[in-house]
């Protein structure tokens, strides 16, 4: 039963799901009516009853197809539509039938105009929704014309000839009794590509059981023809009220909100789907129809009518002729299958451009193929853009994707077809080309240019300038990347908007700088960067109350690097942005870890520094969010420590993200206060819950009484505004003396602790938490805390 359950609702389920069970209770509820009429036709004897029962069910599904549109807004909506029509001509021709019954001539067939004008609304429906969501290709296609083939066949043979041989019967009424059978095998093939196309939406499903009962309804009617009966008992019309309550079923479906689920293309690595050509649905399908083709041929007699041999081999020459349409149109469907698939690996899915790896083996194939000519050489372009992130910020992601890809088609023009254009990431490019000195240097010229020229946004127009390094193709791609990355850098340095070509002067002169950087870049991408804690300790008893996580990078072949280096060239970069959620996502993880070895308190904070250009993403308080709920820490054992330069921006998604956060319960601490351009009054307008002194003031503490006064009046201040004081760089005891006469709660230095690793601390805390000592001091890390 929850198998069951859970293949019907298409959600998971437990054995003990109340919801599950409501569902299943609500859906019998409403199927009672139904099954209730449908009761109520059968042991009911009297024919008007039952023919008012019939024009009730239609009526009802024609109102339940235009409510279900308007209450669940299927998409497409106009093939419902199309069914509320072709049901509206159902009903016409049930009210027009005791008058067509009681004429002779032309009248007669009016029943038959309405109700064949409906079939061909209902054909169009179904042929719309098979379209809309992915159905109707080639080898389908096949499957409906094979399945309509022995359909046609069948009733050729067994309705439209026999009933054609009765004496004095019109030819026309033979050959209608046998086209009603025909089309419903249209429809039934066209609404099972619908199901196939769209497996999750079961409003289809009941679609096609109200399409089988139309073909059981009218092949009755057409076989009771084969006897000479024109009129038959009202109980016939059993399967048509069963067709009108499954269509009424269909539309008031919750399945047919919003837009379903499509069954996609094949995966290559050998699973099917009931979209495959050759999925096991599609295949029993054809096998039925081409199974019943063979029993019709081999069951006809040796002296059937001329025509109906011709049918017969009309039949299986279309059916041959389809299956090797099929076959073929399938094994072409799986080639284009695997090259979209390849193509998508190896591209940019927002411009379309080869990504990185497909560029190294674009350029390894440009050089192998074949050597440059006389005053020629391979050269790589290396463009990135100058302000795209003001365009991201200002306008929103979209606006920079539209941007992207107009620069993208700029660079293609301009580099022309014998140009390899790529898209690395963000808004770098690449061009490679093949061409000599001069050239190459108007290529850059033109690029610049071009991508200058101002782009019409659907939000604004932007311009944009780019930064360009050139370097040749000797070592390789890789080597040829690395050096017009550097040649990019060292021209966005002298002021952007330029092109500069890769020499060794440049190494010589700046190279250890990019260097620096690239290194720096490559550290990001192979997650080298590390973090190491310094403990924050109460100023009356040294005991821990928090810690503060410091970024650390250890360069190879040169040793640590100093945080006040590499930290201004990732803010620079931009790299500030991924670097901080990492660094802010580990920081957590780690106090969640202290917490679950019973380490630290409830209490125990987490100092993480935020850059300002992180403040500036409308979502990071979200991702803020989602980080804290994902190491299960709260926000208030969360403080971000912000820059005066943070505080002093007017930037709306600043400020609101600063409000956000603390409406999360995260603490805001104003780092290195008092080294930069803010004011106090920033303290009382701005949601910050601390402030750090900054240890340049508190390494004099002791010595200076300008630096005293100035501390005495930052606790005051802060004390005034409810706000917490943490002191930074304490080193000795007189500077703790003085703190602590002055009333300043929490202080971090060498004094107890250096910025450590998380096991040294993991040791320190066990040690505190055993001895309960004041002595917490751990070894540090040789950079700067």
């Amino acid at each position: 039963m929850v198998a069951t359950l859970r293949r019907w609702t298409g959600s998971p389920v437990r054995a003990d799901a109340r919801p599950a069970r409501r569902r299943q209770l609500l859906t019998a509820l409403s199927a009672a009516p139904g099954v209730s009429v449908v009761v109520l036709f059968l042991l009911v004897p009297s024919t008007m009853v039952k023919t008012a029962l019939l024009a009730g069910a239609g009526v009802l599904s024609l109102v339940a197809v235009v409510v279900g549109v308007l209450l669940h807004r299927p998409r497409p909506a106009p093939p419902w539509w199309l069914l509320a029509v072709s049901g509206a001509f159902f009903l016409a021709g049930v009210a027009v039938r005791p008058w067509s019954l009681a004429h002779t001539g032309p009248a007669t067939y009016l029943v038959d105009a309405l109700s064949l004008t409906g079939y061909a609304a209902l054909l169009t429906s179904l042929f719309w929704l098979a379209r809309s969501h992915g159905g109707m290709r080639r080898e389908v296609l096949c499957d409906v014309v094979i399945i309509g083939a022995t359909g046609a066949l069948a009733a050729l043979q067994h309705l439209v000839l026999p009933a054609a041989l009765i004496a004095g019967r019109p030819l026309a009424t033979s050959v209608l009794a046998g086209v009603y059978p025909l089309v419903d095998v249209l429809l039934v093939s066209l609404v099972l590509d619908v199901v196939f196309s769209t497996p999750g939406r079961r409003s289809y499903h009941l679609l096609a059981a109200a399409v089988v009962a139309l073909l059981v309804g009218d092949t009755v009617y057409a076989w009771w023809g084969t006897k000479g009966a024109l009129l038959l008992p009202t109980s016939a019309n059993l399967p048509f009220l069963a067709s009108y309550l499954l269509i009424a079923a269909a539309a008031l479906h919750p399945s047919q909100r919003g837009v379903p689920h499509r069954a996609t293309a094949p995966a290559v690595s050998g699973g099917r789907s009931v979209f495959d050509a050759w999925s096991w649905p599609r295949l029993i399908v054809l096998g039925i129809s081409l199974a019943g083709l063979v029993a019709l041929i081999t069951a006809r007699p040796v002296d059937a009518p001329l025509v109906n041999r011709w049918s017969a081999a009309t039949a299986v020459a279309v059916v041959l002729t389809l299956l090797v349409v099929r076959a073929v149109s399938a094994v072409n469907g799986q080639a284009r299958a695997r090259a979209v698939l390849a193509h998508r690996a190896s591209h940019d899915a927002l411009t379309d451009l080869p990504d990185r790896e497909e560029l190294r083996r674009l350029v390894d194939q440009r050089c192998a193929r074949r050597g440059p000519r006389a005053g020629e050489q391979h050269w790589l372009l290396y463009l990135d853009l100058d302000g795209f992130k003001r365009i991201n910020d200002s306008w929103g992601h979209a606006a920079g994707d539209e941007l992207l890809r107009e620069v993208s088609r700029r660079l293609q023009l301009v580099g022309g077809p014998q140009a390899t254009v790529a898209r690395l990431s963000g808004d770098e490019f690449v061009l490679v080309v093949t061409c000599g000195d001069a050239q190459v240097a108007r290529l850059a010229e033109d690029l610049l240019r071009e991508v200058a020229q101002p782009v019409h946004l659907s939000v604004t127009d932007a311009v944009v300038t780019a930064s360009i390094g050139v370097a040749a193709v000797h070592g390789g791609a890789q080597t040829a990347l690395r050096e017009a990355d550097a040649a990019m850098y060292q021209a966005k340095r002298a002021g952007r908007h330029q092109w500069l070509l890769y020499d060794e002067t440049m190494r010589n002169d700046q190279g250890a700088a990019i260097e620096l950087e690239l290194d720096l870049r490559h550290a990001v991408d192979e997650d080298a960067l590390d973090l190491a804690y310094q403990l924050i300790v109460a100023i009356d008893d040294a005991r821990p109350v928090g810690t503060e996580a410091l970024l650390r990078w250890e360069r190879p072949l040169a040793g640590p690097v100093s945080p006040v280096v590499f930290v201004p060239i990732l803010e620079e970069t931009g790299l500030i942005e991924p670097v901080g959620l990492w660094a802010l996502r580990r920081a957590l993880r780690q106090l969640a870890r202290w917490r679950r070895e019973d380490l630290v308190d409830d209490a125990f904070t987490m100092s993480v520094n935020v850059a300002p250009r992180q403040l500036l993403d409308p979502r990071f308080t979200e991702r803020v969010a989602a980080l804290l709920q994902e190491s299960g820490v709260a926000g208030t054992n969360l403080v971000l420590e912000i820059t005066e330069s943070a505080m002093l921006t007017e930037a709306d998604a600043a400020t609101l993200n600063l409000a956000a956060l603390r409406g999360l319960g995260v603490g805001l601490a104003v780092d290195d206060f008092g080294t930069g351009y803010s004011a106090l009054s920033y303290l009382r307008t701005l949601p910050v819950t601390r402030v750090k002194i900054d240890r340049s003031f508190v390494s004099g503490l002791g010595d200076s009484r300008n630096d005293e006064a100035l501390v005495r009046a930052v606790v005051a201040v802060s004390h005034a505004l409810g706000l917490g004081v943490t002191a930074e760089g304490i080193e000795t005891p007189a500077q703790h003396e003085v703190l602590r006469r002055l009333g300043v709660g929490h202080g971090q230095g060498w004094l107890w602790a250096k910025a450590a690793a998380p096991d040294d601390v993991s040791r320190a805390l066990a040690l505190h938490r055993r001895s309960g000592s004041r002595d917490a001091l751990v070894p540090g890390t040789a950079a700067a805390e």
